[in-house]
């Protein structure tokens, strides 16, 4: 399975609990129990042995009285593209900029040369299902040394999702 592909499409999710336990497993997470059992706002999450990092929020836990294991949203992923194969065909030495663009959308924010010079070599793509894609590259803009996943403005229920 390839599980950072299967997470980019989770990504601003809820519904995902039994997906949640298979994947911790597979990054082995820390912490370890994952989606909590107990309330809490928000949980970040960290793998050494993979190069990511993984936040869940737990959407109106002040107002629950027990955990929902199927309420937890996976909110944010970051990868370290030098460790884990990266989602979207997106190949690791080769992208650019201009490749992304093509890869993902063409809806972006920051790339301009000014953000280049700057020392800011990331492009933030918008695609249309509300994820956004934060990439960033080498100084030498070919290549990716990170990705950066959430979704915006919604919290689908990946179960009753349609395939992609």
């Amino acid at each position: 399975m390839d599980w950072v592909s299967e997470a980019a499409q989770r990504i601003g999710c809820c519904g995902l609990a039994e997906w949640l336990l298979e994947f911790a497993s597979w990054a082995e997470l820390t912490p370890t129990e994952c989606p909590p059992s107990g309330l809490a706002k928000k949980v970040d999450y960290a793998s050494l042995s993979r190069g990511l990092k993984m936040t869940l929020l737990y959407p109106f836990a002040e107002r629950a009285a027990s955990a929902d294991p199927q309420a937890w949203v996976l909110h944010d992923l970051e990868i370290d593209a030098s460790r884990l194969p990266l989602p979207f065909d997106l190949n690791v030495s080769a992208e650019t900029p201009r490749s992304t663009q093509r890869k993902l959308s063409a809806d972006t924010a920051f790339g301009r040369s000014v953000d280049f010079r700057d020392g800011n070599y990331r492009v933030v793509h918008y695609l249309p299902d509300g994820r956004v894609v934060g990439v960033g590259f080498r100084p030498t803009l070919a290549g990716i040394e990170s990705l950066h996943l959430q979704r915006i403005v919604t919290m689908p229920d990946f179960r009753t999702m349609g395939t992609p």
